[in-house]
């Protein structure tokens, strides 16, 4: 692989923005950043907040993840829902180190707003604590318990994706395969959003942004 190619120029728009970023997040990500990394940041409006303001609800349930493990998961839905609607069953970004199950929910909401759809998102298991396979294992897990309960949350069977952005995205590519290779649950499609999907680590590109922008 050539590593003399000069990368493209960002959009002078977000040179901008990585230029005031620069001090203040890594370009490169190691081990020893992800305790501080998970480290929650002030936010001005908390998950419940946001969500009564777009006029959803959230009920949560433990069920059980990869090997039997208890793991969370949150149903999401307009307040008065009724029928079956399309359902959503969602894997957040974070590089699968850092985020929870309520990470992409701008992303998510407009998807329970619009089209009165029910997402079930994931709180699947981090590594490096729990390397491959336990998240998207976990992710599998909570796509099984939404087929399965899609009756009693409001969710048409046949109208049930997996979605995700980033790692979230990769996560959802993966439970996709896990359901064909396993042969269920069935699912309508899916919504790969900027989904990190290559582990291999060895495109002309990486080398070109290594250590340049945001990790």
């Amino acid at each position: 692989m050539s590593t003399t190619v000069a990368r493209p120029p960002f959009d002078p728009e977000l040179e901008a923005v990585l230029a005031v970023l620069a001090d203040q997040i890594p370009s490169s990500i190691t081990i020893e950043m992800i305790p501080a990394m998970r480290q929650r940041l002030p936010i001005a409006v908390s998950v419940d907040e946001t969500l009564a303001g777009a006029g959803v609800e959230r009920v949560d349930h433990t069920i059980p993840g990869y090997q039997g493990d208890s793991i969370e998961v949150t149903v999401l839905r307009r307040v008065g829902h009724t029928g079956f609607g399309p359902g959503i069953c969602h894997a957040h970004g974070g590089g699968m180190i850092v985020g929870d199950r309520f990470v992409g929910l701008s992303q998510v909401l407009p998807w329970i707003v619009q089209h009165d759809a029910v997402a079930v998102t994931v709180e699947y298991r981090l590594a490096p604590e729990f390397p491959g396979p336990y998240p998207v294992e976990d992710c599998y897990a909570g796509l099984v318990w939404t087929a399965e309960h899609a009756g009693e949350i409001g969710i048409d069977p046949e109208r049930l994706i997996i979605a995700g952005a980033s790692a979230g995205g990769g996560l959802a590519a993966g439970t996709a395969l896990l359901a064909r290779d396993r042969r269920g649950p069935a699912l309508a499609g899916q919504a790969l959003i900027y989904p990190m999907l290559d582990d291999r680590d060895a495109t002309v590109s990486t080398a070109q942004i290594d250590g340049i922008g945001v990790g």
